[in-house]
């Protein structure tokens, strides 16, 4: 059977209908509820994808098993542990804690621990079962310039948010358990997933669904909200406001349909262990285009492990050989305030302007404030940094490309639906994942609308971009 962790999330949930559609065999999805509301929550997230079932023919496929991630043999009995491991033909790694700026313990003992359990539950079994592991394209880290090889695994730019770290982490345990124990695994690495499907009270969400929650909120409330958070009089202020924060005009951030990430994932599947070797980049930890010193990963035990100095050559792992890495990416990126733009069209008080050269000590209270709500997530609005997708496009060769995203796309995934309206619910997503960096036909290159797309190099600074984006990772 298959084995899926994590699949009442926006990511799983989409997954675990492609499976269900993909061949007849039986679906374990591991979760953390009781089995009885946990069958309603894993048949609400398939709905949500727009996949229908028989309600009959869902139970016969799907069996929830409730599980401790981080515990002991999945917090199983020793006998139920072993019979999951010994049915376990591929397994499919999705669940993970999201919080960007989460306790550390938390997402250690989630992402990272949880990550090990899994290994041990694959270790267990009397058959090699394959293991697919859903990580980040975020494992980069505070990396903001040049090309991410699909193959880099490398701190030695440290990490934007605690979330980012917790999955570095948790891919070197992969690495490390290939290569003791000389199994393969494939590691995709999504960039910011998103849909077009207004979100329902109850359903899994993405991250701009998420954003949108909060954004909405801005938009009711009105500049009340902000000024008293703040303190500033409102007599001391003009309306509309324009605030100005830190970052680049010109940064960009690649959003990908889930609906194609997760075609692509199973492309990829199809390919025997190692087929895609010499595929893309140079193999290994180390991109070539980085600095010359690079970090040796610090242990995965220890959820607060500084970087450290070291040889690079000690990051070249025969594991590299046995493990095949596909950044789940669009082929092109968008413009940050393009998607700040949209983010915040309801706010018609609020502008924003990206201005690289201010700092947070010379940024007006105000702004502050509005910086508060993208608590953590502020380093994006800097990043100027690609994807390698050689290896996917090898593996998805014959696949249609992914569409270019429209704001009409990105707009209406961020829309709740009627029976949610102001609603923050979020389920689990990995983060895990652009609108297109070109124009949609029959709109100008240059232009700045929402309604269009601009190119990734484009800066919009001078068209008064709405709202601060926060990204939930």
């Amino acid at each position: 059977m298959i084995t899926v962790t994590g699949a009442t999330g926006f990511l799983g949930a989409h997954l675990l209908a492609a499976l269900l559609r993909r061949d007849d065999r039986p679906v374990c999805a591991l979760v953390r509820d009781d089995p009885a509301t946990a069958r309603e929550r894993l048949s609400r997230a398939v709905r949500s994808t727009g996949a229908r079932w028989e309600e009959a023919e869902f139970q016969r496929r799907v069996t929830p098993v409730k599980i401790d991630l981080p515990a002991p043999r999945l917090g199983l009995s020793a006998e139920d542990h072993h019979a999951l491991a010994r049915q376990t033909q591929e397994l499919w790694h999705c669940a993970a804690d999201t919080s960007p700026l989460g306790p550390v313990a938390a997402l250690h003992r989630t992402n990272v621990e949880g990550t090990g359990r899994v290994l041990e539950l694959l270790d267990a079994g009397e058959r090699e079962a394959r293991l697919f592991h859903i990580s980040t394209a975020f494992v980069a880290g505070e990396r903001r310039e040049g090309m991410v090889l699909e193959d880099t695994l490398d701190e030695r730019y440290g990490f934007a948010t605690l979330y980012e770290e917790s999955k570095y982490r948790a891919e070197v345990l992969v690495r490390d358990w290939s290569q003791d124990k000389g199994r393969p695994a494939v590691v995709f690495r999504p960039s910011l997933l998103v849909t077009d499907r207004p979100a329902r009270t109850g359903e899994p969400r993405h991250w701009l669904a998420v954003q949108a929650a909060r954004t909405s909120l801005l938009g009711r409330q009105g500049p009340a909200l902000v000024l008293r958070a703040s303190g500033v009089p409102a007599e001391d202020v003009t309306f509309p406001y324009t605030a100005r924060v830190p970052g680049r005009p010109d940064a960009v951030v690649n959003l990908l349909q889930v609906d194609w990430a997760v075609a692509a994932m199973l492309r990829c599947a199809a390919r025997e262990p190692g087929e895609a070797r010499g595929v893309g980049g140079a193999k290994g930890v180390n991109s070539p285009s980085g600095p010359s010193s690079p970090s040796t990963p610090s242990s995965p035990s220890s959820p607060s492990s500084p970087s450290s100095q070291g040889d690079p050559s000690g990051l070249d792992r025969a594991s590299d050989l046995l493990v095949t890495t596909y950044h789940v990416s669009h082929p092109q990126d968008c413009s940050v305030p393009w998607l700040m733009q949209i983010a915040l069209e309801t706010c018609d008080w609020l502008d924003v302007e990206l201005d690289p050269e201010l700092t947070p000590e010379r940024m007006r209270p105000l702004d502050r404030s509005l910086m508060r709500l993208a608590a953590g997530l502020d380093p994006y609005w800097w990043s100027r940094r690609g994807y390698d997708r050689s290896g996917l496009e090898a593996a998805t060769a014959g696949l249609e490309p992914p569409a270019a995203l429209s704001a009409q796309y990105v707009r209406s995934g961020m829309t709740a639906s009627s029976s949610s309206a102001g609603s923050a619910c979020a389920g689990s997503a990995s983060a895990g994942t652009s609108p297109d960096g070109t124009s949609p036909p029959g709109t100008s290159p240059d232009s700045t609308s929402p309604d269009s797309t601009p190119p990734a190099g484009t800066s919009t600074a001078g068209s008064a971009p709405k709202g601060a984006v926060t990204a939930h990772v």
